[in-house]
């Protein structure tokens, strides 16, 4: 949203007056602490996938990321495929695969793919 929209908003729904610099000033601490809400939840990953293991024994959860400098490793990407999918495809093996994505916006700016298994229950 832009500054000017804020501004008259803000005189025409609480009837007050406030410089541009506040504004400036408002956006950028909501921005940066969204922006510490990203980071906060790649950080989390490392737990989401410790407890995976521990509740989904047998399944197989990789997570990579990128070092390039020793203490702040960037995210790369996060596997998952639960050990009870794993035998419901070796014994039904339904050759349904399909695959997806989408943009991911704010500041993350990449894309996400998505694969997956269409467990049909009629004739084709």
């Amino acid at each position: 949203m832009k500054l000017r929209e804020i501004q008259r908003r803000v005189a025409s729904e609480m009837h007050m007056n406030v410089n541009m610099i506040r504004y400036r000033k408002a956006k950028k601490m909501v921005k940066d602490k969204l922006a510490g809400n990203f980071v906060d939840g790649f950080a989390m990953l490392w737990d989401y996938a410790n407890e995976l293991i521990l509740k989904n024994p047998g399944s197989t959860i990789k997570m990579t990321v990128n070092r390039i400098t020793p203490e702040s490793p960037h995210f790369n990407r996060f596997y998952v495929c639960f050990e009870v999918l794993k035998r419901g495809w070796k014994k039904g093996c339904k050759p349904i695969l399909g695959l997806d994505g989408c943009f991911l916006k704010g500041p993350l700016m990449s894309e996400m793919l998505f694969a997956f298994l269409s467990l049909l229950t009629t004739d084709l």
